[in-house]
């Protein structure tokens, strides 16, 4: 008996400490683990002084001089927020907000006529669960609400938005006999005396006093005694405390004090929100701020047109009228998946960059980028008419500066209705959009390219490439392995199939020497953990059916033997739920509202919400939150450490950009995106080259090559024209190719719409390619990848390459100086090397500069 307990308790022992260990496990490897929050940036809030009004002014009728440098004159509204910029290098003046706002003809409504005032626009969430708006004009500056200051190199204005007005004004109904009798000093005897009289003795608290009844019926008295209040200093915050103190149920006037900072820098002004200094009262949850909706905006009267981060680039024209048309709103690097909807209800490419701009036909440009906040951002534009509500054509910036989501909430009748539900804390992260004016010919999208890409180079974001008369770039991708559903005895479980092995891979890039092609770029996809759609990267495992390891960097000497590099595909932040040991309760981001896991999919085609696996669970994956990311990069490195590949190429490192809403530590995208920078930065420094696929504009200091690029923008109705502004930035600095060519439904049989998108765009070809039947994936999750035999596809990728090479050969490393779209629906790409490309999209033969350019073709001109 005395045995059996030693035995018992011996087993309650292990069964103690093994509880012990995996609760010890699970705090240090999930709850305690944040390694993610050493790539996070911070920032102060600088300290504003008393305005101080610089000499030297006049440039600006009815405007104070702030701020001055050497190329621009700052000048301020103290007592409407309005800013105006003097550009001392031709006289422009460029205005916060259009001039005679009150005579606008489409501004219709009180509503869009004080929008037309207004800097600032925000929405928010009271306790009752009810969404609003209000603008920075009728809720700030028009009740004399507004406070400006002075800081280095420009000025601030503070935004106390709301409706601080209670029933009786700033005068409380609940006063303490101590305040009373600090205010009534501080009033003149006879001021004093009557507001005395208005007050008694009252038993809602120790020492306090309360208005008459009368008193707060008497329109007369309270206008009196708001006076006399406000010369002795009290003021709504006052009144609050006093309330407050009371003890007295009471709902204070939900406010939002909002700083807003403008400071010259060289010939743009950086404007900023420091969002540590915003503060909510009354129960209001900021969540949105539309950010200077006309600033510089162009008139009716004014020829020009709006640069919009569309796909590759797009223009909207001024006053083109389209006045029926949905205003251009895109989020940049795309919405955030965990506040998306389900449904897809369009299929659209996401924006790339984090700019806009307004160029004017008189040589005057405002170009804006957004420095900081831009992960929480959306871009919208407009043309003058009805829909915009005003007679301006105007871009600009919203941020989102507080997640908020939809609940849907189910009553016992059957009924259902949405509840917002929104964070608790605003997103401690700092707001700046710059604003550069661009004048003569920089004045310009083509200008503004040359401009922006100068200037990441002088701080390192690209690097110029030095011509080396190679060939451009042949990239394609090779899918290795790829997982499939096995049987054992009829259990089943998941194998993987060999449709390239890595000796397959190394003959394909043999055939394709013997081609004539040597400048090659191989994506292998597929080499380990399972095939494509691969394991987490807590392990490497490079399978052995494939050639494992040896076969690995056999196939890397191949390549670089044949003048090629081998890229090894990575995804680090979808996981497959076919990754059964994946701790995707602990390590996934999750929703706020309902705490659900981010758990995504294919698109079902009969539904369309993006959750399907459409019968393979590969298909389905999880986003691993940004707080766990670092882990699995950091693995991989350690893993990869010695194997010799040219470089890696990150499957959705470099486009793809989540949250994490889990409410015990919330990571908005801000920060999701300081960390993902932070990794590229650590990829980078392992001596391995990077490529990314997609590109967004953060992914520049990093990369080598960028694959998937827009060459093309999304047919949306309001826009005008398609221009290549992404790839104007980094030709010259950064190879890249455009989508898989033979994946593309066209129904042109040689290809000539993407030929020419690629000579236009300076983009190089991209294919994919198995060395087995494309059948032979019916049966998988890839089954989607119908087309990619090499021996089917091997004539036409070298017909493509062969013409897109001799377009581009010689202006391969030379940077995009020009655009021009003639009237003829000719393009001329003009390159620094003096090289022009006359591309005709027509269906007919057009002229340009004394040249025939042929029907849906190019012609090669200029000085080479």
């Amino acid at each position: 008996m005395r045995k059996s307990k030693k035995i018992l308790l011996a087993i309650i022992g292990v069964i103690a400490l093994a509880v012990i260990g995996w609760f010890a496990y699970y705090l240090l490897h999930f709850v305690f683990y944040n390694d993610y929050r050493q790539y996070l940036s911070s920032y102060e809030v600088e300290e504003g002084t008393e305005l101080k009004v610089l000499p030297g002014g006049g440039d600006v009728e009815g405007y104070a001089l702030v701020a001055e440098n050497d190329t621009l004159k700052l000048y301020a509204q103290t007592e409407t927020g309005n800013v105006a910029v003097y550009d001392k290098r031709n006289g422009n003046i460029t205005y916060s907000n259009p001039l005679k706002t009150d005579e606008d003809t489409y501004a219709n409504s009180e509503a869009n006529r004080n929008y037309l005032k207004s800097q600032l626009i925000i929405s928010y969430i009271n306790e009752s669960k009810t969404e609003g708006t209000m603008d920075s004009y009728s809720f700030c500056v028009a009740r004399d609400q507004m406070k400006v200051e002075s800081i280095a190199d420009g000025v601030r204005f503070i935004y106390q938005i709301g409706d601080l007005e209670s029933a009786t004004g700033i005068v409380p109904q609940y006063i303490s006999g101590d305040t009373l009798e600090r205010i009534l000093a501080l009033m003149p005897e006879a001021d004093a005396k009557f507001t005395k009289l208005k007050y008694k003795e009252s038993g809602v608290a120790d020492n306090y006093f309360e208005l008459l009844e009368a008193t707060m019926n008497g329109p007369s008295q309270l206008r009196k005694l708001n006076s006399y209040f406000e010369a002795a200093g009290f003021t709504i915050d006052d009144y609050n405390r006093e309330m407050e103190g009371s003890g007295m149920d009471f709902d204070p006037p939900i406010s939002i004090t909002i700083p807003l900072d403008y400071k010259l820098n060289a010939d743009a002004v950086d404007v900023s929100i420091p969002m540590k200094a915003v503060v909510e009262t009354g129960g209001g949850y900021l969540y949105k701020i539309q950010l200077l909706r006309f600033f510089g905006a162009g008139t009716m009267n004014e020829s020009g047109y709006l640069l919009v981060p569309n796909g590759a680039g797009s223009i909207i024209k001024f006053n083109n009228g389209k006045t029926t048309a949905e205003n251009y709103v895109e989020y940049v690097y795309g919405i955030d998946p965990l506040t998306a909807e389900y449904t897809v209800k369009e299929n659209t490419d996401n924006s790339r960059m984090a700019l806009f701009g307004i160029f004017k036909d008189s040589k005057n440009a405002i170009f804006a980028t957004i420095e900081d906040g831009a992960a929480n951002s959306l871009i919208t534009a407009g043309v003058s008419g009805t829909k915009n509500g005003s007679e301006c054509n105007n871009a600009y910036p919203t941020f989102v500066v507080r997640g908020t989501e939809k609940l849907a909430m189910f009553g016992t009748t059957g009924s259902e209705a949405d509840l917002p539900i929104i964070e608790k804390d605003l997103y401690d992260s700092t707001i700046t959009v710059k604003y550069t004016l661009l004048t003569g010919e920089d004045a310009t999208y083509a200008g503004a390219a040359n401009y922006y890409r100068n200037k990441l180079i002088g701080n390192g974001t690209l690097k110029e490439k030095a011509a080396d008369g190679d060939d451009i770039k042949m990239y394609y991708d090779v899918i290795a392995g790829v997982g499939k559903t096995e049987f054992f005895l009829g259990v089943q479980y998941q194998g993987m199939y060999e449709m390239t092995t890595f000796d397959e891979a190394a003959k394909i890039s043999d055939d394709l020497v013997a081609s004539g092609i040597t400048n090659q770029v191989m994506n292998l996809q597929g080499w380990m953990n399972d095939g494509y759609y691969h394991d987490a990267t807590r392990k490497v495992d490079i399978h052995g059916s494939l050639g494992g390891r040896g076969g690995l960097e056999n196939l890397n000497k191949k390549l670089l033997a044949n003048g090629g590099k081998l890229y090894t595909d990575v995804a680090f932040q979808k996981v497959t739920e076919a990754d059964h040991f994946y701790p995707n309760s602990n390590e996934t981001s999750r929703y706020y509202a309902s705490g659900y896991v981010a758990e995504f999919g294919m698109v079902n085609p009969a539904t369309l919400r993006q959750t399907a696996g459409l019968g393979y669970e590969d298909n389905r994956f999880y986003l691993v939150s940004p707080k766990f990311v670092p882990r699995y990069v950091d693995i991989f490195l350690d893993k990869m450490n010695g194997v010799d590949v040219s470089g890696y190429s990150l499957r959705d490192l470099g486009s793809e950009l989540h949250s994490d809403k889990r409410r015990t530590n919330v990571i908005n995208r801000e920060q999701a995106l300081d960390v993902v920078t932070g990794l590229m930065a650590k990829m980078d420094e392992s001596g391995k080259d990077i490529m990314v696929s997609g590109g967004n504009d953060y992914t520049f200091a990093y990369a080598e090559d960028i694959i998937n690029v827009p060459v093309t923008d999304n047919d949306y109705y309001i826009i005008d024209e398609e221009v290549p502004f992404y790839e104007m930035l980094i030709h010259g600095c950064i190879d890249y190719s455009g989508t898989l060519i033979n994946m593309n439904d066209s129904s042109d049989p040689d290809r000539r719409d993407q030929i020419l998108d690629m000579i236009e765009a300076g983009a190089s070809p991209h294919f994919v390619f198995t060395w087995k039947n494309s059948s032979e994936i019916k049966k998988t999750a890839l089954n989607w990848y119908y087309s990619t035999t090499y021996e089917n596809w091997k004539d036409m990728a070298v017909k493509v390459y062969s013409e897109v090479n001799a377009a581009l050969k010689d202006v391969k490393d030379a940077q995009i100086v020009n655009h021009e779209i003639l009237s003829n629906e000719v393009r001329i790409v003009t390159y620094s090397n003096g090289v022009k490309i006359y591309i005709n999209r027509s269906d007919y033969n057009r002229y340009a500069d004394g040249m025939m350019i042929p029907a849906n073709g190019y012609v090669i001109g200029g000085v080479r």
